[in-house]
């Protein structure tokens, strides 16, 4: 079993923060903000699991009474990977519930299943970060917790590899 020390763990993170300030901030189709999509965008790509071969779940608001004005901009998280099939078959197999951000930790915590919850992503804490995370979970909050998760092969991409419209619920009251 190969097992990295601390000192290459801390390398590989100060290089992929240096990566990502020099080569992905720079490209042309990088988005710093947070991404939002219309709910028609949104139910387009819902109904398109069926239609082509896309990893992912959607939601019947209609069944669960969720009412959503189509002016309204769901808030989502977008992942780019050139691993992206591999990433979409591997969440697909789990029952994805809720992307959520831990504005205290600095990151984005994937609830799966009843209990299980696994740090999908880090960011650096910073106070605009924490205030981005902050509009994150507020606009979520707004629409009644909706939200999704979008997997992309390449940023120029605007066809998801797997897509997962998501729900945040409270916990039950056990």
């Amino acid at each position: 079993m190969f097992v990295f020390s601390n000192i290459y763990c801390l390398s590989l993170l100060l290089w992929l923060e240096e990566r990502y300030e020099s080569i992905y901030m720079r490209h042309p189709g990088f988005q710093k903000v947070t991404f939002f999509s219309s709910v028609i965008a949104v139910r387009e790509e819902v109904s398109s699991l069926d239609e082509r071969f896309v990893f992912g779940a959607g939601l019947d608001l209609d069944l669960l009474g969720i009412e959503v004005d189509d002016n309204t901009l769901i808030p989502g998280l977008a992942v780019t990977s050139s691993r992206a099939k591999p990433l979409a078959a591997w969440m697909n197999g789990l029952e994805v519930c809720s992307v959520e951000a831990d504005t205290g930790r600095g990151g984005l915590i994937l609830s799966v299943g009843i209990s299980t919850r696994y740090v999908y992503a880090t960011y650096k804490n910073t106070p605009t970060t924490t205030s981005e995370a902050e509009a994150w979970e507020a606009a979520k909050k707004a629409c009644g917790g909706l939200h999704f998760l979008a997997i992309h092969e390449d940023l120029d991409s605007d066809d998801c590899v797997g897509f997962w419209l998501l729900l945040n619920l409270p916990p039950p009251p056990i």
